[in-house]
């Protein structure tokens, strides 16, 4: 779904926050199919090779497509008994007997309103051929402290366990399903809280997806982060351990994990839109340790950073949003100062 002013602010930040560079990128595909016009989510299919899975956003059918390397559309499926109210996100994984899942992600909620929020989840068909199928497990979920806008689903492929980032403009929130709920189960859930997990320096989450090693790339409309592992946690935040500048896309809306966690797919929503393959950021996982100098002035160097900037880049964030103020009001005063004057015009 197109939001305006969220678009606004996406692009002041992304013109006058500094980041890395752009990433690589190729064209992986061009979804071709005149029924997708606003792919919100991409998953890898775990049984079909090279296919992706995808969908509508908000006030569309109840379908995911199967979409082949070459663009085209290898199967429509319908999700029984769910209505698409405002469809998100999308994410594969395989469960503890190995059986490739798919979970589909009712999360969309651009003004905080809806009392609990979905998730559909569904066997991978062993078939590419259209047809409806029943949900295996459907969640009802509500969040600490009210309702949230999200975009993002994702499955920790280690456990199955799900997560659910919210969106907004300052940082974002990870949120995990309760294990009372899921992995397990049939049927449709009692609604259940979901517990929040921590916040990140991550803005403006449009999808996300889990990499091999448990850390999550999480992108907005403009760049791509790669944050902790919700496991390490710690005082209520989880570390963005690399960020990068993403390729321009008419409405950058989805991302999946391919090739082992080396590179990535990220989509858009509009017609005839390319997935493009992009190179995750690079992270170091360990480092060495430093001498005992360089320690002490590192330490305090980090410390003075995160006391800043709250060890999630929101004093990055603020600085850029107040440049985007000043960029618009100096813009406007200079056309006011410009503009001839009626009283002008009559004395020509």
């Amino acid at each position: 779904m197109r939001k305006p002013l969220t678009a606004l602010f996406a692009l002041l930040l992304v013109l006058l926050v500094p980041g890395t560079a752009q990433a690589k990128t190729r064209t992986d595909r061009v979804i071709s199919d005149p029924r997708i016009l606003e792919s919100s989510g991409l998953a890898p299919s775990l049984l079909h090779d090279g296919v992706l899975w995808t969908h509508n956003d908000s006030g569309n059918s109840n379908r995911i497509y199967a979409i082949a390397k070459g663009g085209s559309t290898a199967a429509a499926v319908t999700i029984a008994g769910e209505d698409a109210r405002d469809w998100e996100a999308i994410t594969s994984w395989r469960d503890a007997d190995g059986r490739a899942l798919i979970a589909i992600g009712d999360i969309g909620d651009n003004n905080a309103k809806h009392d609990d929020v979905r998730i559909a989840i569904i066997r991978e068909p062993e078939q590419l051929t259209d047809m409806t199928v029943q949900p295996i497990r459907v969640l009802r979920l509500t969040y600490p402290g009210g309702p949230r806008d999200a975009e993002a689903l994702l499955a920790d492929p280690r456990t199955g366990r799900l997560y659910v980032v919210s969106k907004t403009l300052f940082g974002s929130e990870v949120f995990a399903v309760p294990t009372k709920v899921w992995p397990g189960g049939t049927g449709v859930s009692r609604i259940t809280r979901m517990t929040r997990v921590a916040r990140t320096g991550a803005s403006l989450v449009t999808d996300g997806a889990f990499l091999p090693d448990g850390n999550m790339l999480l992108r907005g409309y403009g760049n791509q982060s790669v944050i902790a592992d919700p496991e390490t946690a710690e005082d209520g935040s989880l570390d963005t351990l690399a960020s990068e500048a993403l390729p321009d896309q008419e409405q950058g809306e989805s991302i999946a994990v391919i090739d082992d966690g080396a590179y990535a797919l990220i989509g858009s929503e509009g017609e005839d839109q390319p997935v493009l393959r992009v190179r995750v950021p690079s992270y170091a996982v360990e480092t060495a340790a430093p001498t005992s100098s360089s320690a002490e002035t590192t330490s305090g160097t980090n410390e003075t950073l995160r006391t800043l900037a709250g060890d999630d880049n929101r004093l990055r964030l603020m600085i850029g949003a107040g440049g985007a103020v000043v960029v618009m009001v100096v813009l406007f005063s200079a056309a006011i100062m410009l503009r001839p004057s009626r009283s002008r015009r009559r004395r020509r």
